[in-house]
């Protein structure tokens, strides 16, 4: 937002603790919504509302501003702000979403809306947090607090990359990932990135890890792995079938890199699927 400042984000940030986590099963979780979820909030809501697509795509409108939300997007609206959230009439959608009570001194400084797209480091963030919610082990509220820093972080952080000098340029980082997204069980070369990116080998290696915070080659398994999980969210199909199907020689390499990246294992998360809800 236009008037978000780097200090005014930081003295949010300061007053970010476990405590302002709304502790309901309705205000938090992983949910697979029914198709045509609706939730209309013309007046807003006294909390700030975090929405995390995982697949499927969500569409609305917050304070003047209409968005579309497709997998690996967050929308952050903040509190006291008209909103309506709709997912398509033919399909369902998985989403993260929680509250966080608000502080009215702090919040002034913020816009109404945020959103952040291609977050997809965040997932396994947001299973921690919900982990987090409903435990009762010793250093909860420091190991809450923590999560909710690397999420905050990470959106502001997510919302400025575009405008930071010695980063890919929004077009070559979309082309990019679309790129990859398309032919995402191929084995990619640098070269081949560089030149979908219009860029020479060398600088583009230097400049995508500037950007993306890994190196290439981590953050394709990376994206590999999600574009799997959601396939695993979608469908009833075989983890062997699914390891086929993004390029794996076999299921054991697509296994350990799955946990790798989402902590934990693609039969266990196959299980942990939650059920429907309705609208809230």
């Amino acid at each position: 937002m236009a008037y978000e400042t780097d200090q005014s984000r930081r003295a949010w940030l300061q007053n970010l603790t476990a405590s302002r986590a709304v502790r309901t099963p309705s205000g938090y979780g992983h949910h697979e919504t029914a198709a045509g979820w609706h939730l209309d909030q013309p007046l807003g809501i006294a909390e700030h509302l975090v929405c995390f697509v995982v697949s499927g795509h969500c569409v609305g409108a917050a304070g003047y501003e209409q968005f579309t939300l497709g997998a690996g997007s967050v929308s952050w609206i903040r509190p006291g702000t008209p909103f309506t959230l709709s997912t398509p009439l033919n399909r369902r959608t998985v989403m993260y979403r929680f509250h966080l009570t608000a502080d009215a001194e702090a919040d002034a400084s913020l816009g109404p809306l945020m959103q952040v797209h291609d977050v997809w480091d965040l997932r396994g963030v947001f299973d921690l947090l919900a982990t987090e919610l409903g435990s009762t082990l010793p250093h909860q509220d420091e190991r809450m607090t923590g999560l909710l820093l690397v999420i905050f972080t990470s959106l502001f952080r997510g919302a400025e990359r575009d405008t930071v000098a010695g980063l890919m340029s929004a077009q070559a980082r979309r082309a990019v990932e679309q790129y990859v997204d398309v032919n995402i069980a191929k084995r990619f070369r640098v070269a081949d990135l560089a030149r979908v990116a219009g860029l020479s080998p060398d600088y583009f290696t230097r400049v995508f890890r500037k950007t993306f915070g890994m190196p290439p080659r981590e953050w394709i398994i990376r994206r590999r792995v999600q574009h799997a999980a959601r396939l695993l969210d979608e469908t009833d199909m075989s983890v062997t079938k699914v390891a086929m199907i993004y390029g794996y020689p076999d299921s054991f390499l697509f296994s350990r890199q799955f946990k790798a990246v989402m902590d934990i294992s693609p039969q266990a998360y196959r299980v942990r699927r939650a059920p429907a809800v309705t609208s809230r």
